[in-house]
């Protein structure tokens, strides 16, 4: 999936899982890959639709969710910007009549899954996969360890983490565009952070950089410098999370961590030689000298709605 995939457990047994367990990461990312024409995801977008596999229905299902949750900040159907980006390629710049007809192509409404009879329908539009479907991995990769008892096992696929149960564990949160300085630390429980930020991938286009994580309401990279991590129970909606809030900007993130009290939002703003940080249902353990950490209103938390 385009990244290194790490995953340690201890006890009788946990090598054989551990490799069964990512075995199915290699079997998913042959499914919900767009790299390769002939993955089950290119093909669904050549026909337009069909019947797919269990695992490729069930992560289209949940990126239409994640999709309406966030009110198309995240969208499973970026391909079509993505091809004009050439994310996948070298990168260019496209021209504004180039990226008017990809824009008019994208649109989370369109597509539409039939869980009862297992069949999505495209009208249109093309999937891609990559905002969420590591997530989904992960989370498939621990229910195989569950199924052969093994428990408290850490996974990490490029910097989303996939947190056992017991004990809680520290994880420190990487600088936003210095993904080797450690920045700000948390103790998290049982879960998955994951954080998105354009320097985690970037294209060359002459003297610019193009960020991977498009907008899509504008069809363009989302412009900032930013990082938001985002820790959630599953490893799916931590994925689509960060990639929608990184595209919603520090205000509107902020706003949305608010009304969801079952989501960890740290959001890390470069300025200048310091990176300002703001954790909202979050507990800061430490954070690095260059950090300076915005107080958090705990009244308006408390007086924010939850989830319904």
């Amino acid at each position: 999936m385009g990244t290194l995939w790490t995953a340690s457990a201890d006890g009788d047994g946990s090598a054989a899982a551990l490799d069964a367990a990512l075995d199915t990461v290699a079997a998913l990312e042959r499914s919900l890959s767009n790299w390769s024409p002939a993955s089950e995801l290119s093909r669904l977008n050549a026909a337009g639709g069909g019947i797919p596999s269990e695992p490729l229905c069930a992560v289209i299902d949940s990126a239409r969710a994640l999709a309406a949750a966030t009110e198309g900040a995240f969208d499973p159907t970026v391909e079509p910007l993505s091809l004009a980006w050439d994310l996948r390629g070298a990168g260019r710049v496209p021209s504004e009549a180039q990226l008017v007809v990809a824009r008019d192509r994208v649109g989370w409404e369109r597509l539409s899954v039939d869980r009862e009879h297992s069949r999505v329908e495209l009208h249109g539009a093309l999937l891609d996969l990559g905002g969420i479907a590591k997530g989904f991995a992960l989370d498939r990769a621990a229910a195989v360890l569950a199924a052969r008892g093994v428990a408290g096992a850490s996974l990490d696929a490029g910097g989303q983490r996939l947190l056992p149960g017991g004990e809680p564990c520290s994880v420190w949160v990487a600088h936003p565009e210095q993904r080797d300085r450690a920045a700000v630390c948390l103790v998290l429980a049982a879960g998955s952070l994951s954080t998105s930020a354009q320097s985690e991938r970037s294209l060359g286009h002459g003297r610019h950089r193009i960020g991977h994580i498009l907008d899509p309401r504008s069809g363009r990279p989302a412009p900032t410098h930013a990082s938001v991590s985002v820790f959630a129970r599953s490893g799916t909606r931590a994925d689509a999370l960060s990639t929608a809030l990184l595209v919603l900007g520090r205000e509107r993130a902020r706003a949305f961590a608010i009304a969801h009290r079952e989501l960890g939002v740290l959001w890390l703003e470069p300025d200048g030689t310091r990176v300002t940080a703001e954790a909202w249902n979050l507990d800061v353990a430490a954070a690095a000298p260059f950090v300076v950490l915005v107080p958090t209103n705990s009244a308006s938390l408390a007086r924010s709605p939850s989830l319904p």
